[in-house]
């Protein structure tokens, strides 16, 4: 692993699994004492600074940790002995560094203090929504009764597989047209008279959804109302006329429920907690001063 990418382990470690799980932070570290920590450790003890500890288990447990935050494709690169090691000395001199810093008075810095202000906010703004979440309860009625009132949010795109013939002009597209209704192949007379691309695979374009960038608006419409089996019109394009065929429909008919239960649990659970904190804010303004001047905003 590269310095770059330990230092962003470093940093995923420090603000995301926890300081005070990292970094257990001791009554005598407070007092700014050098004696034994007060907060046990848990396994043989890995490192100390006064009285700041990390034991073995509680860093197996940091880079647990870690892994689970990692996205799924980088997880199966492991850590190397040296790696890991890196990680906890820099963990040491993270510890080294800011006492350094506090000694020089740092920590009464402007932009410091609103650091810690900030991060405690967002902490505790996070810690009022994991309390708000575990009263919340999800009914199957709820889950069963979402479904249906929305069963088109969880429908499949449609997609058609279509062929298509371009030619030049409207009376060859006409011939064409009248050649196919007696009964001539599709596919072949793609490959001999289309002008299309798509002529060398007998004018197939395989499944298809709706593409504005793709095709244009005619050539959608006609497609996607055109029956299964069916040959269309001949219609105008910007390359010339075009005759589609619709081999076959698939798609277009909701996911059963068992596939989305969980999207839907986790969709009301969500609602529920957004509501819950609306109305904490609400009451909460009552009695809190809350000045918002948005007209300021350009």
């Amino acid at each position: 692993m590269s310095r770059y990418g330990l230092s962003i382990l470093i940093i995923v470690l420090f603000l995301f699994v926890g300081c005070d799980k990292i970094m257990p932070v001791t009554s005598s570290q407070k007092k700014q004492s050098v004696s034994k920590p007060t907060v046990a450790i848990q396994g043989p003890l890995l490192a100390k600074v006064n009285g700041w500890a990390i034991g073995l288990d509680d860093f197996k447990q940091r880079l647990d940790a870690l892994k689970a935050m990692v996205p799924q494709e980088q997880r199966g690169q492991e850590l190397s002995k040296e790696d890991k090691k890196n990680i906890l000395q820099e963990l040491v001199n993270l510890q080294i560094l800011s006492k350094v810093a506090n000694e020089k008075g740092m920590d009464k810095d402007k932009d410091v203090k609103e650091a810690v202000e900030n991060f405690k906010n967002s902490l505790l703004t996070q810690k009022l929504r994991e309390k708000i979440t575990t009263d919340i309860i999800i009914t199957e009625a709820e889950i069963t009764n979402f479904y249906n009132t929305n069963r088109l949010a969880f429908q499949q795109p449609e997609e058609r597989k279509v062929r298509e013939i371009v030619v030049g002009s409207e009376s060859q597209a006409k011939n064409i047209l009248i050649r196919l209704l007696q009964g001539e192949n599709f596919s072949a007379l793609a490959r001999t008279v289309s002008i299309s691309k798509s002529a060398g695979r007998g004018g197939d374009l395989g499944y298809i959804t709706p593409d504005p960038e793709k095709r244009f608006q005619k050539f959608w419409e006609t497609a996607f109302t055109t029956d299964k089996g069916e040959t269309s019109s001949y219609f105008k394009g910007p390359d010339g006329h075009y005759i589609v065929k619709v081999e076959d429909i698939r798609g277009g008919e909701a996911r059963p429920l068992a596939e989305v239960k969980d999207q839907v649990r986790q969709y009301l659970e969500a609602q529920k907690v957004q509501r819950k904190i609306e109305d904490l804010v609400y009451k909460a303004k009552q009695r809190l001063k809350v000045t918002i001047n948005d007209y300021l905003i350009e």
